[in-house]
């Protein structure tokens, strides 16, 4: 293939790469075949310096997703009032969104995917045979490790905001699955049926005829998403009302701000009432416990031990973020060594039922809410409060989708200082808004006791995806060792074993 077509079809990839994920809408068909033009492109390349051009121009679709570095980290680092520093740190958040779109979504695709007179990177002794499932299962082995190995996930849990299962945001049909798999489901789904595109297209090219494994992937897509479709109820009004107040900021009197809209929302009947957690514009809820009490309503926000619920009687229950990053050093601290990889999470019980909290890096992972749910949590709150949430609040509200669809429970989005806040019903579609005030989000939920395969039997397809990831790696060190060859690590040329420098390129081996 001519090097003008082969990053035209890198440029394609990340256009739709681009639109596919979120907060763009057309993710529910276009992430079906998005990697499609790059993988086609790295079949047919032949020289690996092009294949790293070609999987980072692909890549690049994704920055988007990675930019909120860019305000984040100066707005997590006004924590430490660091705030004469943001320009420093904007630009060290801008470099390392770069350079995890081109490693996340490229490196991943040129490492796993089997060009035609090339071995793959990182498993250059597999048979093309197995191209088909290769980079599925170790895309979608890498996701779940690294959201659900004890500790790691602190850090780790960030990939969840990075998830290829974000292109079926909003595919309602597709998110059932997730119920049963739990997000990594979509991820392995949405990458298959890449792969079986791509292949498809290629076995037709080579041998000018169908493929029928791409066919049988196609068709287990179209059963997939029947089964959804079939089995989806329609939207039922629940029997609690909670309201989201998302005020500007930039208001003053901010807390006064968020009381008098907290009255406002009393026209709406609530039971809940949700602020964001704004503890550094001082909005905690201790000093409302009055109104709380007053107007026999929850008040749901950021108090000074954390994440808190105020009940009308006066008592408060707090959630102290154990599985955010942001613990370590408390952890630490307390010598709790063991709460540092084994944290406990529990719910907060009301009147009305159980509410969990997970705040907004926690809500990447599937296991702080699959912990809570555990525990008997049946309304689930995912709020933020960082000044810039509007950077990312579609980020944390496909978290929420997710963490809805996964256990069947209702979810509040919270975010501060944006129209982006939202209610999410148990199928992980938004909620009709009942308030025509900007200001105030107010929609019909329930506190249910409804739980789904992932809810009581957890990762099993996860630990199924890890345990063939893994013998995928053995099964490539078996034929490594068998192989009288090795490859060049540099241009990946075929060479004897013993060889000590490469014929193709002149590289030194060790």
């Amino acid at each position: 293939m001519r090097a003008r077509n082969s990053y035209l079809l890198a440029v394609l990839s990340g256009v739709l790469i681009l639109l596919s994920l979120p907060p763009f809408k057309f993710g529910g068909f276009l992430g079906w075949f998005a990697f499609v033009p790059i993988l086609i492109a790295l079949f047919y390349e032949t020289r690996a310096k092009r294949m790293d051009r070609l999987a980072k121009v692909a890549g690049f679709g994704s920055l988007p997703i990675f930019l909120w570095f860019a305000w984040w980290i100066p707005d997590l680092l006004s924590l430490a009032h660091l705030e004469h520093l943001f320009w420093l740190w904007f630009v060290i958040g801008l470099a390392l969104a770069i350079a995890m779109s081109i490693w996340f979504y490229g490196d991943y695709i040129k490492d796993y995917w089997k060009p035609k007179s090339m071995p793959s990177k990182s498993m250059s002794y597999l048979p093309f045979g197995l191209e088909l499932v290769v980079l599925p299962l170790m895309w979608t082995g890498i996701e779940f490790l690294a959201l659900n190995i004890p500790g790691v996930m602190r850090i780790g849990g960030t990939f969840g905001f990075w998830s290829v299962a974000k292109t079926q945001w909003l595919n309602p049909p597709i998110l059932k699955l997730a119920s049963f798999t739990g997000m990594y489901g979509i991820t392995f789904l949405v990458l298959l049926v890449n792969c079986a595109i791509a292949y498809g297209i290629i076995h037709y090219r080579e041998a000018r005829q169908i493929s029928k494994t791409a066919i049988g992937v196609l068709v287990i897509l179209a059963l997939i998403f029947s089964y959804g479709f079939a089995t989806l109820p329609p939207q039922k009004q629940g029997n609690i009302t909670a309201a989201i107040i998302q005020a500007s900021q930039e208001t003053e009197n901010l807390p006064q701000h968020y009381l008098a809209l907290s009255e406002k929302s009393l026209d709406y009947d609530p039971q809940f009432i949700i602020w964001p957690a704004l503890i550094m514009k001082g909005l905690v809820v201790e000093p409302y416990s009055d109104f709380a009490q007053a107007n026999n309503v929850y008040l749901v926000g950021f108090g000074e031990e954390g994440n808190a619920v105020v009940s009308p009687n006066g008592d408060i229950g707090y959630h102290t973020l154990d599985y955010h990053f942001m613990s370590i050093p408390r952890y630490i601290t307390d010598g709790n060594i063991k709460g540092l990889f084994f944290p406990q999470i529990q719910g907060i019980d009301t009147e009305l039922g159980m509410v969990g909290i997970v705040d907004c890096i926690e809500s990447g992972s599937t296991l702080p809410t699959k912990d809570l749910v555990s525990k008997g949590v049946q309304f689930l709150v995912v709020p933020t409060g960082s000044p810039n949430a509007y950077v990312f609040s579609w980020a944390l509200g496909t978290n929420a989708i997710y963490r809805a669809a996964e256990h069947h429970i209702f979810v509040a989005c919270v975010i501060g200082d944006y129209a982006g806040s939202m209610l999410i019903d148990p199928y992980g579609r938004i909620i009709d808004d009942i308030a025509p005030e900007a200001e105030i989000v107010a929609g019909e939920i329930a506190l249910t006791n409804e739980r789904t395969f992932y809810s009581k039997y957890g990762d099993i397809f996860g630990w199924t995806i890890t345990g063939l990831f893994i013998l995928l790696i053995g099964y490539n060190q078996y034929l490594k060792r068998r192989s009288p060859y090795a490859f060049c690590k540099k241009c990946r040329a075929q060479m004897e074993k013993g060889t000590k420098v490469c014929p193709n390129c002149g590289k030194k081996r060790k």
